[in-house]
């Protein structure tokens, strides 16, 4: 006798649970890029064994013992738990996740490490404006979005999020980052406007944004202002992960001074 496909959907989210009590003090192994890491067996699926190469080497190349790396847009942290190796125990991780499920995940899996103590969890989006914004989640999935569901979710959620800049954070902060690394599902540019002072720094941090244009138009934005952003604060763009064109292509950029 076999099982349906719509039974096994159905016995599915048992099967999580049950994988997730058993092994909820240790984890599960997930290899990364090479890296061994224990996460929660529920965040499992979001830990492939091979993430965003070109943004992986180029952290490994730049980021030192005792940095301080802020990963906005954290999700359950498989950049964040990449970069807690690069940094150290002298260095520091601000990750930025407004999703109350990633986040929670994403402290679990800061614990299983041993990396607890070397990450602050700052529960907020960051945009372009202070304020609150209308965020619509599915579980803990990575393609959640700000102000209007992602279509490429087929269920959401709406719940209400604190929303912080860039420009605030490093305001509150004695300390700057060495590398910023952004992946906001189309906020990127609301986010990057509100970070005069961050462009400002000497020396500029590493900056390494994903860009999302198909969400501009929602969120917006246009490809023209980000060029002009560029622009202005003499940054040179480089695609990270194969763009032919990076003001028109989904993909990883890195932000340096022209």
């Amino acid at each position: 006798m076999t099982i349906s496909d719509s039974a096994k959907k159905a016995l599915r989210p048992i099967r999580e649970l049950a994988l997730s009590l058993a092994t909820y003090h240790r984890g599960v192994t997930q290899v990364v890029n090479g890296v061994p890491l224990q996460v929660d067996a529920r965040s499992r699926v979001f830990f492939p064994a091979s993430y965003d190469e070109g943004v992986t080497n180029l952290l490994s190349a730049h980021v030192n013992d005792g940095d301080e790396c802020w990963n906005v847009g954290a999700n359950v942290g498989v950049h964040a738990l990449q970069l807690c190796r690069l940094v150290g125990p002298t260095g520091k991780i601000v990750a930025f996740e407004p999703n109350p499920n990633a986040a929670m995940l994403l402290s679990r899996n800061l614990v299983l490490n041993g990396y607890g103590e070397r990450v602050e969890v700052v529960q907020a989006a960051v945009g372009e404006h202070l304020g609150t914004a209308d965020f619509f989640v599915a579980g803990a999935d990575p393609m959640c979005r700000a102000d209007i569901p992602n279509p490429r979710l087929p269920r959401t959620r709406r719940i209400r999020v604190e929303v912080t800049t860039l420009d605030q954070q490093l305001a509150l902060r004695v300390t700057r980052p060495n590398c910023i690394l952004i992946d906001i599902e189309g906020w990127e540019i609301g986010a990057l406007l509100a970070a005069q002072s961050v462009f400002e720094l000497n020396p500029l941090p590493l900056i390494i944004v994903e860009l999302h244009p198909d969400a501009w138009t929602w969120s917006g934005h246009s490809a023209r202002q980000f060029e002009m952003l560029m622009h202005s604060h003499r940054l040179k763009v480089t695609a990270l992960s194969g763009q032919h064109d990076v003001f028109a292509e989904h993909g990883q950029i890195v932000l340096t001074r022209t």
